[in-house]
């Protein structure tokens, strides 16, 4: 097989554009050129050179051909009605890529509303809301609740969460509370951008943002924190009743002395258990009820002050409680910047000089946990030790947290080190990613397994610290898109802000198709979708331009890259969701870092 793999969705004329000739059979490119053509006409508007990369890792695909084109600029801004194709003469044959536009804010003008009209269809309606405005708990917590509204949190269940996966407390995932914080983050970015499209698009993003801040004040606990887990349909029943649909909890002591499992007996489930602490969900709900006191809509059910007084009363119980409600009883860094993205909105809202002193602290915290590789560049630990911080799903968020706040510092001595520390570990970032042969630029992590061993590699390992648990990470490779772009108009260094945008560029192409599988992971567009399906069933529906966990390592080898897209793949899989199913969390970044370009 012989093919051209390309982003699927456009090119930005003048964003990174690349495409990869892929050859599985020995077959190889003729000439060390590459044409494009104008497709109507066929005319040739671009020549420029092949470069064969070396393999990559253990993934067993063909070889690996880059074309770069990011010079071919052909009319700046709309530039619509023009589509391009790239032809490579090879041993097997001229080989002509599908397709594609390339235009000013291609991506911006044919997603971003198609991805807001995912989270509305995610909504929870019906049955399903009807039975959360009066929910009671599973487990021994008494009481009844109205938690209605949110997001379905995937395809394959019905929950409705602020955060999950945290069964070791390193890799809590925020998930519709980011939701919350992401949109009113948009429409900031929407403001200083020159996309004359976004005043349209603005009232919807408006709208969604106000009902998710409706939803987050009644997801407040009585104590000030939040109920984070649930409503969710249990596992083990898959019919709509009153009994399956219950608020979650989550077991507090997971992990003993020397981080041994604590048998399921003996794990302790108290009122904490039920509720978030600032890592999980809590501080980024603080922020977003902040934010939603800035912008008022038709549709919240509250008043400004009233947003403002829930954020900032909850945001003050948790920090004074959060050992409460963390799994260890202990802060990490996860915790900092998730208190940071709070103080610095409670700032922003309320003018309060107390909450700039607090954001001074929390960035000092993070900015004690760098760890430097070399002399400009390194790593942040995850808590007081040295452990690197990784994450499937928001590695970039710690630098953004750290941008955020050079945003409002006065101080320049703090402003300059908040920036200085974020370039540092985007540097490092950098230099891991391109220290290997990697023609797809996919983001490389530096990882820790649960027997403390570490490793450069190119996805989530599977011996983690929430093992069995991995999947696809494009929500992971998202964030660190988002990260790389808001560093890249705030840096000085102007090499390293157009290596930034390179490498972002390289993450949003890889979800839109330019991957080995020649597949766009959004669904409904693009091509070679997964179809996701559950024990040979396909019981679960993808929602139009939503996106799946994407591609992982091979299933025994963290070396190796893998992705099942239907049971013809593999036909030992009965449930694929580590792939194919849709996710709130990949969707979100992907909004944050479209906004983030601002052209």
């Amino acid at each position: 097989m012989i093919r051209i793999l390309i982003n699927q969705l456009g090119y930005d004329s003048e964003d990174t554009k690349k495409a990869i000739l892929q050859a599985t059979n020995q077959e190889e490119p003729l000439s060390s050129t590459f044409t494009i053509l104008e497709e109507q006409t066929g005319d040739v508007v671009y020549q420029g050179e092949i470069v064969k990369s070396e393999p990559v890792a253990r993934w067993n695909k063909g070889d690996f051909y880059v074309m770069q084109f990011s010079d071919f600029q052909p009319g700046k801004g709309k530039n619509y009605g023009h589509s391009y194709k790239i032809k490579v003469n090879t041993t097997a044959g001229t080989v002509e890529s599908s397709p594609f536009e390339i235009y000013g804010n291609v991506l911006e003008y044919t997603t971003l509303s198609s991805v807001m009209y995912y989270f509305k269809s995610q909504r929870v309606t019906g049955e399903y809301e009807q039975i959360d405005r009066q929910i009671s708990f599973k487990g021994p917590r008494e009481g009844i609740v109205d938690m209605h509204g949110g997001w379905n949190d995937a395809t394959g269940d019905i929950g409705v969460h602020l955060t999950h996966q945290t069964v070791s407390g390193f890799f809590n995932v925020q998930q519709g509370n980011l939701a919350v914080f992401t949109f009113y983050k948009l429409i900031e970015l929407i403001e200083q951008s020159s996309w004359e499209y976004y005043a349209i698009f603005n009232r919807r993003i408006l709208d969604e943002a106000a009902y998710g801040a409706n939803w987050l004040m009644r997801r407040r606990a009585p104590s000030g924190s939040f109920f984070k887990a649930g409503p969710l349909r249990l596992p083990d029943a898959y019919e709509l009743s009153e009994v399956t649909r219950k608020c979650g909890f989550e077991y507090k002591n997971t992990f003993g002395e020397g981080r041994k499992p604590v048998p399921q007996n003996e794990r302790k489930i108290t009122d904490e258990s039920y509720e978030a602490s600032l890592r999980g969900g809590g501080g980024y709900a603080v922020a977003a009820l902040a934010m939603a006191a800035r912008y008022p809509y038709a549709s919240q059910e509250y008043s400004s002050q009233e947003y403002l007084n829930a954020a900032r009363e909850s945001f003050l119980y948790l920090e004074e409680n959060n050992e409460r409600y963390t799994k260890d009883g202990k802060w990490n860094m996860m915790d900092e910047y998730c208190a940071l993205e709070a103080c610095i909105e409670l700032y922003r809202t309320s003018r309060e000089f107390g909450f700039m002193r607090r954001a001074r602290k929390y960035a000092e915290k993070i900015i004690g946990h760098y760890m430097p590789r070399t002399d400009c560049s390194g790593y942040l630990s995850h808590d007081e030790t040295d452990r690197p911080f990784f994450s499937p799903a928001e590695e970039g968020a710690p630098v953004m947290a750290l941008l955020h706040y050079a945003e409002i510092e006065k101080q320049a001595s703090r402003k300059e080190e908040a920036i200085a520390t974020a370039e540092k570990v985007m540097r490092f970032l950098l230099e891991m990613t391109n220290r290997v042969p990697n023609p797809f630029g996919y983001a490389r992590e530096y990882t820790q397994d649960r027997d403390g061993n570490r490793k450069e590699q190119f996805f989530f390992p599977h011996n983690s610290d929430d093992a069995p648990w991995w999947q696809g990470e494009n929500a992971r490779i998202l964030s660190l898109a988002a990260a790389a772009r808001l560093l890249m108009d705030i840096t000085k260094d102007l090499e390293l802000a157009k290596a930034l945008q390179n490498f972002a560029d390289d993450q949003v192409a890889w979800v839109l198709g330019l991957n080995p599988y020649d597949s766009c992971m959004m669904i409904n567009r693009g091509r070679h979708n997964p179809e996701y399906f559950f024990q040979y069933q396909y019981d679960f529906i993808g929602v139009p331009c939503g996106i799946v966990n994407g591609i992982t390592s091979a299933i025994d080898d963290d070396e190796g890259i893998e992705y099942v897209t239907s049971p013809l793949d593999n036909p030992q899989i009965d449930d694929n969701w580590r792939w194919a199913e849709e996710w709130l969390p990949h969707a979100i970044w992907y909004l944050h870092a479209m906004g983030l370009k601002k052209r």
